[in-house]
């Protein structure tokens, strides 16, 4: 998933550690489950949190959500077949059991019985075949249906014109005339209340992590119906607010404040903390000085502020290990970036070393890599396009890139990088962090190509989301939605993937993900993963420079509350946090 509007991300805390288990370490406290419980009335949990969305989400709609940010918050109220442990390995949830086919293609789920959203309407298999079907619905026209599409048949639904229903009066108004029946009864069969099956078009190695997606959380129909496809979300927290999983939403005021109530009608294990109260700031360094000043219960903070989290009395410092990377976006439709010498060059052009150190405050540790170090596939031989590899891809390549944009001027500009197409770098407004790195970046550039015309342009995420297709280069970055190849190549970088917003083609890498993706031989799948992301490099499809990790503090008085290496807080961890006395 995008990290474009996470903590981790705009605020520009960059730490890696290569391995997919997370690391957490503390000083002046424990992140364990250690202390005596505070009364029910005191199990109040207050964290603080920052992003780029002016202070608050970008959706409560499972069926588009992008970002972690908003994963992170929304997982707490929808109910989900699947979800994902600390570590990343699928667990049945609002399924108490499934099993797989003998060919691998259909899941079968037996959920659990007397689930129910806490206004008492039933969640069953139809609960999620609906929502499931939703997410491809052409008329619902969702950004992140993709996750789905290896449902059988679903490639060719999410492709339909949308003819849409506006007469009907129940769940279904807005959506596909035919979305009632599209893939329901088909490749989603329910059966019984209690049992769902869905069958995909080819085996997938990942699809039962990938179901962890809030692609496929059950949505509530009956709010649905009642206010619309695109409005219902505002009353989630209506009277006293709605849920259907470990909480409910019990404020969301969109100006900086979410707040949910643990949900008496969660049929597992009920979480022990039972008020969860965030404050949503634009900017990190004001997160930072508010709790610095005593407001909240855990905050990030930037990365100058290292020494005083790490030693900051009354609070324990977390690290959490993020299967994640950041990278910039270079499209390819638009000049002069649809040549593939511009694009190495400017990768070549980066000491990503040196950022590490001046962005990052020796807190990163830079990389080439899409799949991550601690993914399954990865690649300690990768080549940049200088067909270095190792510690010598972590520095400028300033001859090489020189090089090539020399070459590119011979042909496009009559020898002249200052008659060659003008660049903008986009960054994220409102983050000091970016900023610095936009700087970093344009010097390098500026002394590896002297007479281009290289400048800076800040936007609000929430433009750059609608205009990708349009920006020349930027930024952006992408966390683990599950662990596995897929998720970081396929995903993002084949021809046809929606991600796929900077018109990347690379026909070899696309057969090669295509069929790493159906391969049950994971060896073999994992060599065909490793083919492709060397393409994908040798072609300039993106410029990856660092792979990250979140830091943040949390009061000594909350115990067993952290994040995983996805970025996001594991269930099984919302059930055991608690408050201490």
């Amino acid at each position: 998933m995008r990290l474009g509007t996470r903590k981790l991300s705009i605020a520009g805390l960059v730490v890696i550690i290569g391995t997919l288990a997370m690391l957490l370490s503390a000083c002046g406290g424990t992140s364990s489950n250690t202390g005596q419980q505070a009364p029910k009335d005191k199990q109040i949990f207050k964290p603080l949190s920052s992003g780029a969305n002016a202070g608050d989400i970008d959706t409560f709609d499972p069926g588009q959500i992008q970002f972690g940010f908003d994963y992170d918050k929304a997982q707490m109220i929808y109910p989900a077949l699947i979800t994902l442990t600390d570590d990343l390995k699928p667990i049945d949830w609002a399924a108490k059991s499934h099993e797989v086919s003998t060919d691998g293609l259909t899941y079968t789920f037996h959920l659990n019985s007397g689930m129910k959203w806490s206004d008492g309407t039933a969640i069953d298999a139809t609960t999620f075949a609906y929502s499931i079907n939703r997410s491809l619905d052409p008329c619902f026209a969702s950004g992140v249906s993709y996750y789905n599409l290896n449902i059988k048949g679903a490639t060719d639904y999410n492709a339909k014109t949308c003819d849409a229903d506006t007469t009907s009066t129940d769940a279904y108004k807005g959506l596909d005339k035919t979305a009632k029946t599209a893939l329901i009864g088909k490749s989603i069969v329910v059966s019984d209340p209690l049992t769902l099956a869905v069958t995909i078009e080819a085996p997938a190695a990942y699809f039962l992590s990938e179901m962890s997606y809030p692609t496929f959380w059950g949505v509530p129909q009956q709010l649905i119906a009642k206010y619309g496809q695109t409005k219902w979300t505002d009353h989630l927290a209506d009277g006293s607010g709605l849920g259907g999983n470990l909480y409910k939403l019990t404020r969301w005021d969109k100006a900086g404040h979410l707040e949910f109530t643990a949900n008496d009608s969660f049929w597992g294990q009920k979480p022990i903390i039972q008020h969860v109260n965030y404050t949503l700031y634009k900017d990190v360094n004001t997160e930072w000085a508010d709790y610095k000043s005593g407001v909240g219960d855990s905050s990030n903070f930037p990365s100058t502020e290292l020494a005083t989290a790490k030693s900051l009395k009354g609070s324990q410092y977390q690290q959490v290990t993020a299967l994640s990377v950041s990278y910039l976006r270079v499209n390819w439709a638009l000049a002069p970036f649809d040549d593939v010498r511009v694009r190495n060059a400017f990768s070549l052009a980066i000491d990503r070393k040196a950022i590490a150190t001046s962005v990052s405050k020796g807190l990163a540790q830079p990389t080439i890599h899409m799949v991550v170090n601690g993914l399954p596939g990865y690649n300690p031989d990768l080549k940049n396009a200088a067909g270095d590899k190792g510690d010598a891809t972590t520095v400028a390549n300033v001859a090489k890139a020189s090089e090539l944009a020399k070459a590119y001027a011979a042909d496009k500009c009559s020898g002249d990088l200052s008659k060659c197409t003008p660049i903008v770098y986009n960054y994220a407004n409102g983050s000091s962090t970016q900023l610095l790195l936009a700087q970093v970046l344009q010097q390098q550039w500026q002394t590896a190509f002297p007479g281009w015309n290289i400048t800076l342009q800040g936007i609000d995420r929430s433009v750059e989301l609608k205009t990708f297709s349009k920006l020349q280069f930027g930024w952006d970055g992408w966390g683990a939605d599950y662990p596995d190849p897929q998720d970081f190549l396929t995903l993002l970088w084949s021809k046809d993937a929606q991600y796929n917003q900077s018109s990347v083609n690379v026909p070899a890498a696309d057969t090669l993900m295509l069929a790493a993706d159906v391969n049950p031989d994971q060896t073999a799948r994992l060599k065909q993963y490793q083919q492709a992301e060397q393409l994908l490099i040798d072609n300039g499809a993106f410029i990856a420079y660092n792979q990250p990790l979140n830091t943040q503090v949390v009061k000594n008085t909350i115990s067993g509350w952290h994040l995983s290496s996805s970025l996001q807080t594991a269930l099984p961890t919302w059930q055991t946090a608690y408050v201490k006395a």
